[in-house]
């Protein structure tokens, strides 16, 4: 290759390099600030809720018969769905500046408290959520409140799947020598599997995408919440599902602290 077009070669790509900067930038300052707007937006919008909410259960008060109308639960539903939503957002629009509060903990104890909690939503007949757990101590280096956060958000989609009637199951496990694979480490596995209606190819696909929902009181913030809290724990969220059948989350967490942000 001559000088001339060694020196041509050279040139374009110190300006491919530098035009991949200026975009690499570009991106970062959207990314900005939308979350600037996206924070602006929700904080204004739960303050105005807050008010709204506190202003209804007045009237309520005021009014006890109002209490009776069909239109005024629905009004309440739509008030408590929007509260919701607000406090997914708000829990998104942090995920990527996410702090974890890290110490031992013992997984099956832990998963206990959860379906404890989670167990209200359920009706054990028609409904059921379901904990299959070793007896002996599971021990995990983990953020607790954060691991809480992703797994309510599974169990919440999986008992939405379900329709009028189904199972939720929580499954802890080992992981298999594929999945230490990908994680590089001894795996923790849990898993959250329903027995509702699954997902679609296309379902799929976009499942993990913030605000893509197929739900109509959905705010398609569960599973990229999840998503983002599993992986600053080092770990993977895999999905599988089959239309008709159900789907299952899976984390993959690294019990090892070593290997941890």
């Amino acid at each position: 290759m001559k000088n001339s077009e060694m020196k041509s070669v050279i040139l374009e790509n110190q300006k491919l390099k530098r035009e991949n900067e200026d975009l690499r930038r570009q991106l970062a300052e959207t990314k900005t600030n939308l979350q600037t707007a996206l924070s602006s937006v929700s904080h204004e919008m739960k303050n105005t809720l807050t008010l709204v909410i506190g202003n209804s259960r007045l009237l309520e008060q005021e009014q006890p018969s109002i209490a009776s109308g069909s239109r005024w639960k629905s009004i309440q539903s739509d008030l408590l769905h929007m509260r919701s939503f607000l406090l997914d957002v708000s829990s998104f629009k942090s995920m990527d500046q996410i702090r974890l509060d890290r110490r031992l903990c013992d997984l099956s104890a832990f998963l206990r408290d959860v379906c404890r909690s989670c167990g209200g939503w359920f009706d054990g007949s028609h409904r059921r959520l379901v904990l299959s757990c070793p007896d002996t101590a599971e021990v995990l280096y983990a953020d607790t409140n954060k691991l809480y956060q992703a797994l309510v958000n599974l169990i919440k989609n999986g008992l939405e799947a379900l329709g009028t009637e189904g199972t939720v199951s929580i499954l802890l496990r080992t992981g298999t020598e594929e999945e230490q694979k990908r994680i590089g480490a001894e795996t923790a596995v849990i898993e959250v599997k329903d027995t509702g209606c699954g997902l679609s190819r296309e379902d799929m696909e976009n499942a993990l995408r913030p605000f893509c929902t197929t739900k109509q009181d959905g705010t398609g913030l569960g599973l990229p919440i999840a998503k983002s809290i599993t992986e600053a724990h080092g770990g993977i969220l895999s999905l599988s599902s089959e239309p008709g059948k159900g789907t299952t989350a899976a984390l993959l967490l690294p019990r090892l602290p070593s290997l941890y942000k």
